[in-house]
């Protein structure tokens, strides 16, 4: 869904501007807001680099062996599956802006209608056309048909998850796209927190949910529970996102105050993520209860509220993260997230005799210079075709024009005899 757009214009007039414009998400209003493009950079980035490192060791496991400790790059990457919590608080940010305009400022209210078609005409083609796609390349690739209909199916319905608690062999990443369209229905509900009109009673609502949400998942949620795959377990990171929705619109107006202070934020908190992260061991000392490390269950949400924040407030962080190279990326998320990890397993398996040197960690970056610009440019191409026309919300219109155009128009005055052209 589009956000409205009293924030960011694009200023296409430079040299890279005009060479990324055909690669520019569209908006409704032509703005955005860049920053959340720099965040949606962050969280695929992640994801991408946990792909790389996970593929490389699946289709060379003698020359990529994943050590088990002492790999900054490894300590890094085993975490980048939370891309995906990050991407949730970007879509709890999204999702809460209108209606938050709304009922905080006065705006147009949310049409549900268009609200719901809108994600029909905006996310479903290009989802649908990657799931058809990967089913029949899995099939050539020796898949059973009958094995790999039902998870089709149920995948094209967001049900998988729930259906078969697993996920789905056709594109694993699509587990979390269920858990999306779980929340967009959440979403009309969820919203009405922003009725509360004092800022404290909302906004402490807003994070004893989160809190109760985050308990909830800590203490009761593991692996083998119903509740993993489901909004359940995730709510708090969308909840982070409604919560700096309601920072932007009442305290910052659109444009945060800048400050260098949010930078070290940056500096320090980025860092120490990954090492709450990479401390279990720590964890259990503190306190052995619950499904996951304490650290990384209980810190990360907050942390990441604050690291979001920095993103909006800190002076160079800002600058970095809305550099128009970056937010192109980021926009085309997307498109890249459907596609990195089948892309990035078929490159693998070409290159994975590609072992330049004696250390691990320059082989995986040498790796990454040869596999990411490919999958970089094959996402971009199907981001060109497929997702970007239809950010367009006339697209199904202008569709049909074409198709319209594409066929032959019968002859004005009837049908021709064959006798007319004899003289």
């Amino acid at each position: 869904m589009s956000v409205p757009s009293d924030i960011h214009s694009r200023k296409p007039g430079s040299i890279s501007g005009r060479l990324l414009a055909p690669f520019r998400r569209v908006t409704s209003s032509g703005s955005f807001i860049s920053e959340i493009d720099g965040l949606r950079f962050i969280a695929i980035g992640t994801v991408i680099l946990f792909h790389l490192v996970v593929n490389l060791g699946i289709k060379s496991p003698a020359a990529y062996p994943v050590p088990s400790s002492g790999n900054l790059l490894v300590a890094v990457a085993r975490h980048g599956f939370r891309g995906v919590e990050l991407f949730f608080i970007i879509s709890g940010f999204i999702l809460a802006y209108p209606f938050a305009s709304h009922r905080l400022l006065g705006k147009p209210p949310v049409n549900l209608g268009q609200y719901f078609l809108r994600r029909l005409t905006r996310l479903e083609p290009p989802y649908i056309v990657c799931m058809v796609f990967l089913f029949f390349v899995r099939v050539a690739g020796g898949g059973s048909v009958a094995h790999l209909l039902p998870h089709l199916g149920a995948s094209l319905v967001y049900c998988h998850n729930l259906l078969f608690q697993s996920e789905s062999p056709i594109n694993n990443v699509a587990w979390s796209l269920e858990i999306e369209v779980q929340f967009y229905l959440l979403v009309p509900l969820l919203s009405r927190i922003f009725l509360v009109r004092s800022k404290l009673a909302r906004r402490s609502v807003i994070v004893a949910a989160i809190a109760v949400s985050v308990m909830t998942e800590w203490l009761f949620i593991g692996p083998e529970s119903w509740m993993y795959l489901t909004i359940i377990r995730f709510l708090h990171f969308f909840l982070i996102g409604f919560l700096l929705a309601d920072l932007f619109l009442v305290d910052w107006k659109g444009s945060a105050p800048k400050s260098f202070r949010w930078d070290v934020v940056s500096l320090v908190g980025w860092p120490a993520l990954f090492l709450l992260w990479n401390s279990p061991g720590l964890s259990a000392a503190l306190l052995p209860y619950g499904h996951l490390p304490v650290l990384g269950a209980l810190l990360f949400p907050p942390l990441a509220f604050f690291l979001y924040q920095a993103v909006f407030r800190g002076v160079i962080t800002n600058r970095i993260m809305t550099n128009p190279w970056i937010t192109t990326i980021g926009g085309m998320c997307y498109t890249i997230y459907l596609f990195h990890n089948p892309l990035i397993g078929a490159m693998a398996s070409l290159t994975k005799g590609f072992v330049p040197t004696a250390s691990y960690t320059l082989n995986v970056l040498a790796q990454g210079c040869v596999i990411l610009p490919v999958v970089l440019s094959a996402c971009a191409l199907y981001f060109v075709t497929i997702e970007r026309p239809c950010m367009r919300r006339d697209w199904p219109r202008r569709l049909a024009e074409r198709v319209r155009n594409l066929l032959p128009r019968p002859a004005v005055g009837g049908i021709k005899s064959p006798m007319s052209d004899q003289v």
